[in-house]
């Protein structure tokens, strides 16, 4: 298993089982470019991290936020709200021992809300070999 599936894996499961709200930072042609908070971040290649807006080489990652809150409801009628799951996103981190930690931010996403505060955990890129 190569260094960036080890580090990389344990998240997408993460957030593919928690439902988690991520978004990433790249760089692309000499320019650092922050994506859109989406619910997909996934490896389809052992080289590459994918996020809703982007895939892109592990190389190129800058780093990934992971939200504390998700999104329910807002279908078929049902209100929409935002459910605090940093218990849930904190122990699945521990678990994939990987580095992180843990910041305050401001989450908007379009068309669903605006400059809601929330707690985030970024992840930066994969660790180099020894």
């Amino acid at each position: 298993m190569s260094d960036a599936v080890s580090y990389w894996g344990p998240l997408c499961t993460l957030v593919q089982q928690l439902r988690c709200w991520v978004r990433m930072a790249y760089r692309s042609h000499g320019e650092t470019l922050t994506g859109r908070w989406g619910q997909l971040l996934k490896m389809p290649t052992n080289s590459y991290l994918e996020v809703s807006d982007a895939v892109v080489p592990v190389a190129d990652v800058e780093w990934v936020e992971v939200s504390t809150k998700s999104v329910f409801g807002g279908i078929a009628g049902r209100p929409l709200r935002l459910v605090e799951i940093k218990d849930d996103v904190v122990s699945g981190v521990r678990e994939a021992g990987v580095t992180w930690d843990l910041r305050e931010g401001i989450w908007s996403v379009d068309g669903i809300f605006d400059n809601e505060r929330l707690q985030m955990v970024p992840f930066g890129p994969t660790p180099a070999k020894p």
